[in-house]
């Protein structure tokens, strides 16, 4: 069996334990950079901020990004959030990626066991040329559609980048999992470990949190297909809280 396909039935196997509800650079509540099938607590507030670095396809330099995430539950299993990306690059041409707007709904349990958890949510892009993506996740295990966009100048929050089209990959998987998921009601810091796939690249990914809401995490994912618009760096970092 491949590395590839032998990581992915790990992540599968594993995506039943249970998680919590911390926001991904793309905006969603998740793992490492795959929503989850959880939500933010009701009445809960959000924020993230993750740093990674990237080569342009026409420069030598690295720059940087900065995604900033904001989520919140007005509703018990309910999610609303916006995400924004900052780009250091401040040369001839270059821009702040446009703002993104992405809400999770979690779905009535059927049955007993994680697997009966389910959720689905969309990420919108404000930007035209972009596609949005409307996932569900079953117990972190789960398919995302790529719609809308324009196809040599538009990119997707999952899913690979199909050159041939110019365009994102209409259909794909997302699988997630805490491998080391803490107990309800657990007090004190302690590190969690997560692995997941987004549809284009595997990652690996170490939150330390606690109780108090206060959190860092860094990650490292394999290369993915979107060198043609940015050619990323393998780590992420980043912070967060909880209100």
């Amino acid at each position: 069996m491949k590395p590839r396909s032998l990581f992915l039935s790990l992540l599968i196997f594993l995506s039943s334990l249970p998680v919590w509800a911390d926001l991904t650079p793309a905006g969603p509540s998740g793992f490492v950079k795959v929503p989850s099938h959880a939500t933010i607590e009701y009445g809960q507030v959000e924020w993230a901020a993750h740093f990674h670095q990237y080569s342009s396809p026409k420069g030598k330099n690295a720059n940087s990004l900065t995604d900033l995430a904001f989520g919140f539950s007005p509703i018990k299993d309910l999610e609303l959030g916006v995400q924004k990306t900052l780009d250091s690059n401040k040369g001839i041409g270059a821009y702040d990626p446009d703002p993104t707007l992405n809400f999770k709904v979690r779905l009535p349990t059927f049955g007993n066991g994680y697997l009966s958890e389910t959720a689905m949510g969309m990420v919108l892009d404000t930007n035209s040329n972009n596609y949005h993506s409307l996932y569900v996740s079953v117990g972190g295990f789960g398919v995302a559609w790529n719609f809308g966009g324009n196809p040599g100048y538009g990119t997707a929050a999952y899913g690979s980048y199909d050159r041939a089209r110019k365009k994102p990959k209409d259909l794909c998987l997302i699988v997630g999992a805490d491998l080391t998921p803490g107990k309800p009601g657990e007090r004190g810091y302690r590190s969690h470990y997560y692995a997941d796939y987004n549809g284009d690249v595997f990652s690996l990914g170490w939150r330390w949190k606690s109780h108090r809401g206060f959190w860092v995490d860094a990650a490292a994912s394999t290369k993915g297909t979107y060198t043609d618009f940015y050619d990323y760096k393998p780590v992420t970092i980043g912070v967060g809280g909880i209100f």
